[in-house]
């Protein structure tokens, strides 16, 4: 098991701290993300949106400790997010768009790059319990021996989807990064994974890139970002209230 688990990863404080965070692709005209000032509290949400190419996906690559801030700071439990990564592994997580699936077992695929020996079934169950996948397999005669195919061809989109999450939740992370997690869904499962997330709001603290609304409505805060630069902070309507643009989408959508 991996340590921290048993622990809840004593010492991490899931929070997100960015103070005038700027980053410069190479070869680039203008900055992916200029001067982004914001702080994430443990167990709140905070929802990237803005139109494709505003820089969400690279203020979310910060918080991985993917990408590093050319000026400026980020910082995660206080602390550069590759040094929180390595001194807490498993207490944060990350959820793509396009979930990579195996061939191989529901339980390889949740317990992905843990020693097939130390992979606990009461956790892998409880991510999938989580991830509002379970009871479909509990239906499965193999149950998490479930072979999935290759590329996960015998599961849906949005089980796929659901996979991902759960491999994302089997080290119960205290900070899950999800990248536009829900845009090729359907809306039956969108709402099903929007659920899952809402479930999680109090317990870890969420970072969400999303493009459909609907996902984040009810998440803590709202960054709306445009050529880099955070527009807008706030709750969802009150940033409805201050981007017209945003404000369009959402009645669009009926919200």
């Amino acid at each position: 098991m991996l340590a921290g688990l048993a622990s809840g990863y004593v010492g991490f404080e899931p929070s997100v701290r960015l103070e005038s965070a700027s980053v410069t692709y190479p070869g680039a005209d203008r900055p992916a993300i200029a001067d982004a000032t914001l702080t994430v509290h443990p167990g709140e949400s905070l929802a990237l949106v803005g139109p494709t190419g505003a820089g969400k996906s690279t203020l979310a690559d910060l918080v991985l400790g993917v990408v590093h801030p050319d000026s400026g700071s980020i910082a995660v439990s206080g602390l550069e997010p590759a040094q929180a990564v390595s001194g807490w592994p498993g207490a944060m997580a990350y959820v793509p768009q396009d979930v990579s699936v195996l061939n191989g077992t529901i339980r390889s695929n949740v317990a992905l790059g843990i020693p097939e020996d130390s992979v606990v079934d009461e956790l892998v169950w409880e991510a999938l319990d989580r991830a509002h996948l379970a009871d479909m397999l509990r239906g499965e005669r193999e149950g998490l021996d479930t072979v999935v195919g290759e590329h996960g061809v015998r599961l849906s989109g949005g089980q796929r989807q659901r996979l991902g999450l759960a491999r994302a939740l089997y080290t119960r992370p205290r900070l899950i990064v999800l990248d536009e997690a829900t845009s090729a869904l359907d809306a039956e499962t969108e709402r099903a994974v929007s659920e899952a997330l809402d479930e999680l709001e109090g317990d870890v603290t969420l970072v969400i890139v999303a493009h459909r609304l609907a996902t984040i409505r009810h998440c803590t805060q709202v960054a709306y970002i445009e050529h880099g630069s955070i527009k807008a902070l706030g709750s969802f309507e009150e940033v409805r209230e201050a981007q017209p643009n945003f404000d369009r989408q959402a009645q669009l959508l009926g919200l």
